[in-house]
């Protein structure tokens, strides 16, 4: 073999190794990218899963307190110790919703329509440690009745806006924070049951 050809072979190998070291690192660098956006919107999701587990358990401590509050007599000896240690849970559970509001408010761009079912969905939630705090049961007993039916509407699109995708960019801090006041603003404390569905 000749200089001339030998020099041809190691030229022809030099391309394809240099061919294939660019493949090989184009490959890996797409695949980093790749693994690294399934990472970051597999970690979303669980935080999402999480705060939506939250929120039921929340609601589930709603009802649970409730229902305790409802029962509980006046009359009993211990009715004073009871009635803190129902304010305690319907204040964490409140917490917990108020833990959730932030969430939202940090990752999603929210509608003005979604705006208010949260502000509302807060101020019916509230509800219940107010009436304990003020040893006045909670009647919301018929299903029928506008502020039970306003509870669970609101729940419901709550419940949605939890379980939909975040794929949206997440809002800016200020953005963000504005949503946030927004939602926990006293304004909706008059105004979380609809005017459809008030008595007349």
């Amino acid at each position: 073999m000749s200089d001339w050809s030998m020099h041809q072979e190691l030229i022809k190998q030099g391309l394809s190794l240099c061919v294939t070291m660019f493949g090989l690192s184009a490959g890996w660098l797409i695949g980093q990218k790749l693994s690294y956006g399934w990472n970051v919107r597999q970690k979303r999701r669980e935080l999402q899963l999480a705060a939506s587990q939250q929120f039921y358990a929340a609601y589930g401590e709603f009802f649970a307190t409730w229902k305790l509050w409802n029962r509980l007599e006046q009359d009993n000896e211990d009715f004073e110790t009871r009635r803190w240690e129902l304010h305690k849970r319907a204040a964490a559970a409140e917490a917990t919703v108020e833990g959730i509001l932030v969430k939202l408010s940090s990752e999603l761009q929210l509608a003005e329509e979604e705006l208010k079912d949260l502000g509302c969905f807060r101020q019916a939630f509230q509800q219940l440690r107010q009436s304990i705090r003020k040893s006045e049961f909670l009647s919301w007993g018929d299903s029928e009745n506008p502020k039970y039916i306003a509870f669970k509407t609101y729940a419901t699109r709550v419940s949605h806006l939890l379980a939909r995708e975040w794929t949206a960019s997440a809002p800016d801090v200020d953005r963000a924070a504005e949503q946030l006041l927004r939602i926990t603003s006293n304004w909706w404390e008059q105004r979380w049951i609809p005017s459809d569905q008030v008595p007349e």
